[in-house]
């Protein structure tokens, strides 16, 4: 007895499959940048990298799974733990990090979407912020224990202060951070108050 003909085996492997992934970033970026999130179609998508409908739905089921698919080399790049051999050192190429991200163009989509408070990107927003702060979380609890910083050093605040003022500096000042402004930044976070 012969296997009838299915349209699709599951989702494929190998070079074409490569090449619809990437041809699919593409599209998703482009049309980002063309409609914004909210105006973001399967359809545009589909259309613009050359492809069918059912092969967008086979890997990415939503809009917030095609942006996940777009931001997700960005992501990566927080895996690796920079490793200088010092707090500073740490902290200020993780914002470097971030700053440069954040100008690239699926850096953009990404915040671009996150501020339109989508509900349906609310988990991507959380796993986007974990996985960029736990970088930091990883930079400020190696600089612990090395004696760098106290024990009692609060790693989540310090984390988020430092990301967050990465993200929102260009929208405050109309430009990115410059290297003086991390190490400005950094500084005023890092140095003890009276």
């Amino acid at each position: 007895m012969t296997e009838p003909n299915r349209p699709t085996r599951g989702i494929q492997r190998g070079p074409r499959s490569i090449q619809v992934i990437e041809s699919v970033r593409a599209a998703t970026l482009a049309e980002l940048s063309r409609t914004g999130f909210a105006g973001l179609t399967i359809d545009a998508v589909a259309k613009a990298a050359g492809v069918s409908r059912p092969t967008i739905y086979r890997r990415w089921p939503s809009k917030a799974a095609l942006l996940q698919a777009v931001v997700e080399p960005l992501l990566e790049t927080y895996d690796a733990d920079p490793d200088t051999g010092s707090v500073t050192g740490d902290l200020l190429a993780l914002m470097m990090l971030i700053r440069e991200n954040v100008a690239r163009p699926e850096g953009h989509a990404m915040i671009t979407a996150a501020t339109t408070g989508a509900t349906e990107l609310r988990d991507l927003v959380r796993t986007a912020n974990a996985r960029t702060l736990a970088a930091f979380h990883r930079a400020l609890q190696n600089a612990v224990e090395r004696g760098e910083l106290s024990p009692a050093s609060d790693v989540p605040v310090i984390a988020h202060v430092l990301f967050q003022a990465v993200v929102m500096w260009e929208p405050a000042h109309g430009n990115p951070p410059s290297d003086p402004d991390l190490s400005r930044i950094l500084t005023a976070v890092l140095t003890p108050t009276a």
